[in-house]
């Protein structure tokens, strides 16, 4: 009898695609199927977050529902690593494992359905190579996720990251290309590249550009997306590789994390607002018509209404097209968790929707400036704002379809031209343009990971 297998998966795009590695391995063996969460599984794992405080919370509730619909429940991710003796308590888990045994999740499930419960150590201190494994499909998405690195060797005081994920560590170019080629194959045109910290790719500073220019040769590749990419990552060969290609999708999240120096200090950011500024103004004079987004803290312990104010100034400045808000909470282990002067939570409640407010305020400007362009755009999915289509341009631009406002039947996956004709708060309308001006291309074979996810 077939048993099904249900994933979950919270918080970053590696997370993401670690849990595909997972449903690539549990998928190929025979006795297993694996299914939607919202289906009837008899096993769910549940890969966690731990990045903030808000992360650990989701993680247990998601931890409890699996609990609720399945005879076994595994959970991995960075959650386990160093708060395993808090998933240990919530009634119904069954095994624990460290990201460090991802690759091996097929032999944790064997041992749960033979009786093993508890938690599965890593006495060696084991670190996956993200080598050994690679994916043809991406279940979940038009786009694929494509990990090239992980780990991170910075040391940012409010962070937890490099305790959780280890040492930085890359996959080599031979083969990221092999597994991009395969993602082609399989109709994904799109591909995002993704890690823990992109700025570490490889060996020495132009190892990312050097990946860029070899993928960008493949035939089936459409679009190169990068995800998440520290300041420091942003250098002219970077931009030249961008530049040189057409693939390439012009938009870089540069997380900054506050404008104030005094704050970026305390930190350990490890450049200044100066240098952050003097990166987007190397990309704008490099990629025509780029968008940027970040990542902001408020409520950093010591955060004063000037250094708050440092940060509207940086936001205006940049001229984001997105951004994420985080509110600052203390994570065990990290040194900033013992800083003194910390910000009470209703000033850091009153700076996040302040800031939140500003940064809608000066995206939605931004994308007014691409009004009446003619964008190339994927579609992903069902529009969750009107009756229609969504998906991304090139610049990142979250555009929506109308079916009145469409040219002929749409698909996921499918590359049309669409023309912006209006911007909302936090998305575009758009018109698809007709087949005749270079309207329409279907990128084949989509629908291969799209109907694995809804078995």
């Amino acid at each position: 009898m077939t048993k099904k297998v249900a994933f979950y998966t919270l918080g970053c795009k590696a997370n993401q695609y670690d849990t595909e590695i997972m449903k690539d391995a549990v998928g190929e063996e025979p006795e297993y199927r694996v299914v939607p969460f919202s289906g009837k599984p008899d096993t769910v794992v549940i890969n966690t977050c731990s990045v903030t405080g808000g992360a650990d919370r989701k993680s247990r509730k998601y931890i409890r529902r699996a609990a609720r619909k399945a005879d076994l429940v595994i959970v991995t991710g960075c959650y386990t690593t160093l708060d395993s003796d808090e998933i240990e308590d919530i009634s119904g888990v069954d095994v624990i494992f460290p990201n460090s045994h991802k690759y091996g999740v097929v032999e944790i499930i064997r041992r749960a359905e033979s009786g093993f419960r508890g938690k599965v150590e890593d006495t060696g201190g084991r670190t996956w190579d993200i080598d050994q494994r690679v994916i043809s499909r991406d279940s979940s998405h038009t786009r694929a996720f494509l990990k090239i690195q992980d780990g991170c060797s910075n040391n940012c005081t409010f962070c937890k990251v490099h305790y959780l994920r280890g040492p930085t560590r890359s996959k080599s170019r031979s083969r990221v290309r092999e597994e991009a080629s395969k993602l082609g194959d399989n109709g994904f045109s799109e591909i995002v590249l993704t890690g823990i910290n992109l700025a570490e790719y490889g060996e020495g500073s132009g190892a990312l550009a050097k990946l860029i220019r070899e993928l960008s040769q493949l035939e089936k590749i459409s679009r190169i997306r990068l995800s998440s990419i520290n300041p420091d990552g942003i250098t002219r060969e970077l931009l030249e590789a961008f530049k040189d290609s057409e693939k390439t999708c012009p938009h870089f999240h540069v997380p900054l994390q506050s404008g104030s120096d005094r704050i970026l200090d305390a930190m350990n950011r490890g450049y200044s607002r100066e240098y952050y500024m003097r990166k987007i103004e190397l990309i704008r004079r490099h990629i025509t018509g780029s968008t940027i987004g970040t990542d902001l803290m408020v409520g950093f312990p010591g955060e004063k209404e000037r250094d708050f104010d440092r940060t509207r100034e940086a936001v205006r400045k940049i001229g984001l097209i997105n951004g994420h808000v985080f509110r600052y909470s203390p994570r065990p282990v990290t040194p900033a968790a013992d800083f003194e002067d910390r910000v009470d939570s209703s000033v850091k409640k009153r700076r996040a929707k302040e800031l939140r407010s500003l940064v809608s305020s000066i995206s939605q400007n931004e994308r007014r400036k691409f009004r009446k362009n003619r964008l190339d755009m994927i579609i992903e999915e069902p529009s969750d704002k009107i009756d229609g289509w969504r998906g991304y341009s090139r610049n990142y631009l979250d555009i929506h379809l109308r079916p009145e406002h469409q040219t002929g039947t749409l698909n996921p996956g499918e590359r049309v031209k669409v023309k912006v004709s209006e911007v909302k708060e936090d998305f575009c309308l758009a018109k698809s343009l007709p087949p005749d001006q270079n309207g329409h291309e279907v990128a084949k074979g989509i629908k291969a990971g799209k109907e694995k996810s809804r078995e």
